[in-house]
């Protein structure tokens, strides 16, 4: 019993899929249900009479609250584990649903959706990256990979649901399915969320991590490089529905444009992952960066074609689906897994902010004008300045190259990233 027991926890077991596929069920479900708020953005801005500024301020102020809160997740995950967090989660993320379904006003409906599924999403997020990596060596960019293209399968299978219970029951109904939906799923996710075979890391530990990793360049090439990355990210998933619904196309097909970016996105998380086993992780990471300007181009020539606008989702569907399958990876690869939670926690604050001032800047910007021109325009200019600011890790990812720093964190003794062509010790 007891070799049972030792092969189970061991890293690379068939427990550390359980937990990589309940991380898997988990962002699929959350992230369906958000990104179906493009669907529900004309009924809102119709019924509170709120600009589209106003309506993005809600999805952008959530974004950064479940991006900003890994700063606190992160190191509690690493003491505690994250089956506690994601209990907790459970209730503020159906709760926010429920309760938003019930404001009368777009300012009470943005302080329960944002607190709500903000802290719902953040409880997890985080955590769940981190126990996911911490169950593997050999087979990790694979298992990160499931993990994540969870995200993808949401966008890419329940966005459709969403937006059928949103047209049909209107967003108010919706949201209280969804909302009940949710604290079922956090419950049964948490259930499946084994601790790691690893020793639980004091907060300490994590401050120490982080503190080693904020003096490194690589740090703030990988911070600002996604701040930058984000800006322009979010954008789509507020407005490209509505962008299609007034070139005249209706609101079903606008809608399969997020579920076609869904789909690029499981294809970049499941496919960049396994070829980073091959290649190396940070090229990759950069190849992600240089994909996402293409793709805002394609929006910009678009129009009203909607086959290009299919492709633009796609497109960048794959490049920010291995972006954020990837990431986790090399960040463990790069800083060691000891106190990782803290140190992904402050990465991530990147997209937090990027995801608060890109959605409600462009919102204001498509108000102001009455075109979306100069949101997509911005959004190649920042997208491109991320590619510029990544472009020195591919360096990192070549055999002859060197690493930047003489002393890095060091990696946990189970954990030596080989997924990396360069060699952190």
């Amino acid at each position: 019993m007891n070799r049972t027991n030792n092969s189970i926890k061991k890293p690379d077991s068939a427990r550390g899929w359980v937990v990589a596929g309940a991380g898997c069920l988990i962002n699929a479900w959350t992230f369906g249900i958000f990104y179906s708020f493009a669907t529900a953005v004309g009924q809102m801005v119709e019924e509170f009479d709120a600009s589209l500024s106003g309506v993005a301020a809600l999805m952008a102020v959530t974004t950064f609250l479940f991006f900003a809160l890994g700063i606190i997740a992160g190191p509690l995950a690493d003491k505690f584990g994250a089956r506690r967090l994601i209990a907790i989660g459970a209730l503020f993320m159906g709760g926010g649903l429920w309760f938003t379904a019930q404001a009368q006003s777009l300012l009470v409906g943005t302080i329960t959706y944002s607190l709500g599924v903000g802290l719902g999403i953040g409880s997890y997020l985080v955590p769940m990256s981190v126990a996911t990596g911490a169950w593997f060596v050999k087979h990790r960019t694979l298992a990160l990979g499931v993990n994540t293209a969870g995200i993808g399968l949401g966008t890419l299978l329940l966005v459709p649901v969403c937006e059928r219970l949103i047209t049909s029951y209107g967003w108010r109904n919706a949201f209280e399915i969804m909302g009940i939906g949710s604290i079922a799923i956090y419950f049964v996710v948490a259930l499946l969320s084994f601790r790691p075979p690893t020793p639980p890391s004091p907060v300490s530990a994590s401050i120490a991590a982080v503190k080693a990793a904020v003096k490194r360049i690589v740090f703030w090439r990988l911070y600002f490089s996604g701040l930058s990355m984000s800006l322009a990210l979010f954008v789509p998933f507020v407005f490209l529905v509505q962008y299609a619904k007034e070139q005249g196309i209706s609101s079903s097909t606008a809608a399969f444009l997020i579920t076609s970016l869904g789909l690029g996105s499981v294809l970049g998380r499941l496919g960049l992952g396994i070829l980073g086993l091959r290649v190396g992780v940070l090229p990759l990471v950069v190849l992600c960066f240089a994909l996402q300007p293409v793709a805002y181009t394609i929006w910009l020539l678009a129009g009203g074609n909607y086959i290009l606008l299919l492709a633009f989702a796609a497109l960048l569907g794959v490049g920010y689906g291995g972006y954020v399958a990837l990431s986790p990876v090399a960040a463990a690869g790069i800083f060691g897994l000891k106190g990782l939670g803290g140190v992904l926690g402050v990465l991530y604050t990147s997209a937090g902010i990027g995801a608060l001032i890109g959605p409600i800047a462009a919102g204001a910007v498509i108000d102001a004008t009455g075109s979306y021109t100069i949101a997509i325009i911005a959004s190649i200019v920042v997208s491109t300045l991320a590619v510029g600011i990544a472009l020195p890790l591919w360096k990192l990812g070549n055999g002859n190259a060197q690493p930047v720093d003489k002393k890095p964190f060091p990696v946990a003794t189970y954990a030596q990233p080989s997924v990396f062509s360069v060699t952190y010790k």
